[in-house]
């Protein structure tokens, strides 16, 4: 055995001619490891896979979710010593709503690509509208292919089996989505630091984030209630809706509902002691 393998040391071992194996150091690019660290969610063993296009999108998309709540929770801790319910639930939503702003935003840049691509995918996975999707998240990529609108394209391609408003330019959905991805993008980002570093009066702090959780709470509404008028259920099952129309749209009725009852207090109150 070549003995226990350093942390941040990736090594090999090697035959040498007096009989007994001695350690080789891998290339540098290989040295990042963490030691016992065989999970699918590992980020630097998902780096390492991206470099060689074989990270999955659902790994991605975990990472990014899981990364990106945690951080702001472990900065509210650090800045003020405490762990708070209501700083940790927004932290999770706000930062999943940049996450689908900049979804959207890829709605918006991709919209010729996505006809394009709904209307092929209409054709092969006719009935079967799941299929897409999870071959959409199974669908293997590359780091640059991470950073790529288009990649993210086919997310709205793939939904549009559900909701063909999606793939539709002159429809309230496309539109309602684009306009959000736009205009909620800077506003989560500025509601999930506000509630750290308070660097805004409470009470306009407590407008914005009054405000930016409405908008999104109004949109999630008017949308379901659109899907429902039109009749875009028939054809579906009552699985396939419950999770791709009901969770998504559930968890921008929920979420916001809390964060206007957040913005309330920090209104009333003049302060941030909501978070605290």
């Amino acid at each position: 055995m070549c003995g226990p393998v350093p942390v941040m040391q990736d090594r090999a071992c090697s035959w040498n001619p007096l009989g007994f194996r001695r350690p080789t150091i891998a290339p540098a690019w290989r040295d990042l490891t963490l030691v016992g660290s065989q999970g699918p969610y590992d980020a630097l063993g998902v780096i390492r896979r991206a470099k060689r296009g074989a990270v999955r999108i659902y790994q991605v998309v975990v990472l990014t979710v899981v990364a990106g709540t945690l951080a702001p929770i472990a900065l509210h801790h650090q800045a003020h010593d405490v762990w708070n319910v209501h700083q940790m639930a927004l932290a999770f939503f706000l930062w999943l709503n940049f996450i689908i702003a900049l979804w959207e935003i890829c709605l918006f840049l991709r919209i010729d690509r996505i006809e394009k691509d709904y209307a092929r995918f209409a054709e092969q996975y006719v009935g079967r509208p799941l299929d897409r999707v999870k071959d959409f998240f199974f669908t293997k990529i590359s780091v640059p292919q991470i950073f790529s609108p288009t990649t993210w394209s086919e997310i709205w391609s793939s939904y549009a089996l559900f909701d063909p408003a999606y793939a539709d330019r002159k429809s309230f959905g496309f539109w309602i989505d684009t306009g959000n991805g736009f205009s909620t993008s800077v506003a989560s980002l500025l509601c999930l630091s506000g509630m750290t570093y308070q660097f805004m009066p409470a009470r306009a702090f407590g407008l914005v984030m009054l405000l930016a959780c409405y908008q999104m709470g109004y949109g999630a509404l008017i949308y379901f209630c659109a899907f429902v008028f039109n009749k875009r259920y028939v054809g579906h099952s009552a699985g396939e809706l419950a999770l791709f129309v009901g969770l998504s749209n559930g968890i921008w009725l929920f979420f916001p509902g809390w964060g206007i009852w957040a913005a309330i207090q920090v209104i009333y109150q003049d302060s941030y002691a909501v978070f605290m």
